[in-house]
């Protein structure tokens, strides 16, 4: 069976990033930790995987020793500049958020803004939808309980390959109807699937 591959979509990884923010704002949480962000991500592309036959994100992910972690949104949240150039027009030329250490928070530009659902332009409603329980699942857990729900079969095989590389094939969960089709269908396909 040929290996699932997605491209990743930058666009929609600062809209749903921003949305956990915005929602923690509202909430008068100040920061995110990247645990908990980077799990609600891994938590959304998981459901969207079984529930709508892709992610939404379309990351590499790595099994790292607290959990799965979407390369690339870890680089974003980290805010490093080679992502800046690939993410959907925007008014200025930096991140919507300000990294401190291992956090980030609304930058002071993006606090006056007042948004709602439909300003999210790249990420679809129903994406928004599945990262919204993803991010109350995330965030009703201790970082210790996120790390022990994603340490599940997936990340285990991650830890036994090449690079700590994690396979969206594993990440399909073994009750979803015609499994083996759909692998065998995103093989062939998923890197033409628009995320």
């Amino acid at each position: 069976m040929p290996r699932i591959r997605f491209t990743f979509s930058p666009a929609k990884a600062v809209d749903a990033v921003l949305w956990m923010l915005r929602d923690a704002w509202r909430n008068d949480k100040e920061k995110l930790g990247f645990h908990e962000v980077l799990k609600a991500c891994y938590f959304a592309d998981k459901v969207s995987l079984a529930k709508r036959r892709r992610p939404i994100f379309g990351a590499e992910y790595i099994a790292m020793p607290y959990g799965p972690v979407p390369i690339e949104i870890y680089e974003m949240l980290k805010c490093e500049p080679k992502w800046l150039m690939e993410m959907d027009e925007r008014e200025n030329d930096d991140y919507p958020w300000i990294r401190e250490r291992h956090y980030i928070m609304l930058s002071d530009a993006e606090k006056k803004r007042r948004r709602n659902d439909e300003e999210y332009n790249s990420i679809a409603l129903v994406e928004l939808d599945i990262v919204e329980e993803a991010f109350k699942k995330s965030s009703s857990l201790t970082f210790t309980q996120r790390t022990e729900q994603t340490h599940q079969e997936d990340w285990l095989k991650g830890t036994k390959r090449s690079r700590n590389v994690m396979w969206y094939e594993d990440m399909i969960p073994q009750d979803v109807p015609e499994r083996d089709e759909l692998i065998q269908t995103l093989g062939e396909n998923g890197l033409d699937y628009a995320l």
